[in-house]
């Protein structure tokens, strides 16, 4: 299994196509792109040349900090730890880009304890984005 990343300023199609299955196709999110998407660094990571996961770095006026999102793997992919490799390869752009600082992620409820393993922290209260439960979590990097 060979994999490589591409990282990108503009939203790829591989990225798109990625999100659209995962967030709208399997979990029936409504609004899935944002208008701020060309003020973010977008990764893609590829499995043998093939999109399998991306992720998504945006800085945040609300939480005044660099918030990775968007962070998706595609199913055939699950299961194999790819979701740690893309987590630690996003974290090391912002590492390269911005230096070491504190970042953030409304991780759903579903996928909290993944990024607790990651070494993130929940700091607030359960609440609802587009009717699906999520945790704010902090990691300082």
């Amino acid at each position: 299994m060979n994999i490589t990343y591409k990282v990108f300023t503009d939203i790829p199609e591989e990225a798109k196509f990625i999100r659209t299955t995962v967030f709208v196709d399997e979990q029936h999110f409504v609004d899935e792109f944002e208008s701020n998407e060309d003020k973010a660094i977008h990764i893609v990571m590829y499995i043998d040349n093939k999109p399998a996961a991306t992720s998504r770095i945006i800085y945040q006026d609300k939480h005044k900090c660099y918030v990775i999102g968007r962070f998706a793997v595609l199913k055939e992919y699950r299961g194999k730890g790819l979701g740690s490799e893309l987590m630690k390869y996003t974290e090391q752009e912002i590492v390269n880009r911005y230096g070491h600082i504190q970042v953030g992620v409304s991780s759903q409820m579903k996928a909290k304890e993944f990024y607790e393993k990651s070494g993130y922290i929940a700091t607030s209260e359960i609440y609802l984005d587009q009717h699906c439960p999520h945790v704010w979590m902090i990691k300082q990097l």
